[in-house]
């Protein structure tokens, strides 16, 4: 029962809270449906690998560029520096993002690194319109050597591959990783090893802080340093020949005091 001048109880419990859930039964099916997507897509571009070649970038923000990760696509530059153009790149398996430059060298001479051993590893089959050349060829009559200079093969950047190493057990092998030339990122974690006794003696904490000291004040010290030598430079350049006698010095009275004494007595002389 309510007592005392308290506020009238009014709870609302009924929430419609039902269309607000959503649930994910289905994950078990969709995971089969994209392995079953995976293995037609396979089929459908054999020989070549599932996914395209992806560049290694740092993660943007000071709090994780010191984090790789697989980038969208190659940039122009990196792409010219291979030696492949935009176009040509995209048709054997290379992305290219025409979007993004690259901010330091390090990270082109990377992937520059990465396209190249691509390339080298690359197997090159003939294309439609070779193939096509070949069966017209062969059909058709015997060319004279004015018709043999007119027809000059295109170009390739990428040499196509003969016919023994087309043969070859590594070319009639399908590339099914989700990333082309994966990464192996290192491990960090070291195996565990006994305490010594220099160890226990190290003061990591002040050793920290003295580095940081002598980092602030670097640029302090090295131009007191600067002026140090050089009033010594100028000390030691200054005219010292007139010699003068310890005899006359007084109390406390430096050899430059007692020069300066002397020659103001002597002006006041003549």
């Amino acid at each position: 029962m309510v007592k005392h001048n308290h506020a009238i109880p009014n709870v609302h419990l009924k929430k419609h809270w039902g269309p607000l859930v959503k649930t994910f039964f289905n994950q078990p099916a969709k995971k089969k449906q994209r392995q079953v997507a995976r293995e037609e897509k396979a089929a459908r571009i054999f020989p070549r690998p599932i996914n395209y070649l992806r560049p290694i970038i740092r993660c943007p923000t000071q709090r994780y560029n010191m984090k790789t990760r697989y980038g969208r696509g190659f940039t122009l530059d990196e792409i010219k520096n291979a030696g492949l153009n935009p176009q040509y790149a995209r048709s054997i398996g290379i992305a290219v993002d025409h979007r993004r430059q690259d901010m330091c060298l390090e990270t082109r001479e990377l992937n520059v690194k990465r396209l190249k051993s691509y390339l080298a590893k690359l197997i090159l089959f003939p294309g439609k319109t070779t193939r096509k050349l070949a069966l017209k060829q062969q059909k058709a009559e015997p060319m004279t050597d004015a018709k043999k200079e007119d027809k000059k093969p295109r170009k390739m950047i990428v040499p196509e591959a003969p016919k023994e190493k087309l043969e070859l057990p590594a070319a009639k092998e399908q590339s099914d990783e989700k990333k082309v030339l994966p990464v192996q990122e290192p491990k960090l974690r070291e195996k565990p090893q006994t305490i010594t006794a220099e160890m226990k003696g190290t003061k990591s904490f002040q050793k920290i802080r003295i580095e940081r000291t002598k980092q602030r004040y670097a640029g302090v010290r090295k131009k007191r340093a600067e002026i140090a030598q050089k009033e010594a430079e100028e000390k030691a350049t200054k005219d010292t020949s007139q010699s003068v006698s310890y005899t006359h010095l007084r109390a406390h009275e430096t050899r430059e005091d007692l020069v300066c004494r002397l020659l103001l007595e002597k002006k006041k002389k003549q």
